[in-house]
């Protein structure tokens, strides 16, 4: 049975990576052969991540709740979760949108690392803070 308590922390070590722009330790919540945002492999996603970082203006922060194993097993997992996006800027909180993530998570060097997910937004998605110069997607979610 895969260790929800694992594979919890490695959802929250995503978040947290993710809203301080830690590419290193956001690097380390996926696996070698991550597919996510149109980027196949660690380190093409985390440069589509870092790339993205430079046209946000807003402090993000990543809530995730309500997560349980969908499909289980001894080295993967799918685990599904609601996300709620806040943005900060000005000193004034925002609720930015609300989703769901469906996550597959495997055993891979010994931890659990993120290797596909499903973002499926309750509303339209926008990033909702890229500055003027961006042009097309961004990994802000």
């Amino acid at each position: 049975m895969a260790d929800l308590l694992e594979i919890q922390q490695l959802l929250f070590r995503y978040c947290h990576a993710h809203d301080s722009r830690d590419t290193d330790l956001l690097g380390q919540c996926f696996t070698s052969d991550v597919e996510l945002l149109g980027a196949k492999g660690r380190e093409a996603v985390v440069a589509r991540y870092a790339e993205g970082y430079k046209h946000l203006t807003a402090q993000r922060r990543h809530v995730l709740t309500n997560i349980f194993i969908v499909e289980d097993g001894e080295d993967r997992a799918v685990v599904q979760s609601y996300i709620t996006l806040y943005l900060i800027r000005d000193q004034k909180l925002e609720l930015h949108l609300t989703g769901t993530y469906r996550d597959h998570v495997v055993i891979e060097d010994g931890r659990w690392r993120i290797r596909t997910r499903e973002a499926v937004m309750d509303v339209p998605y926008n990033p909702g803070d890229v500055a003027p110069a961006m042009t097309g997607g961004s990994p802000a979610r």
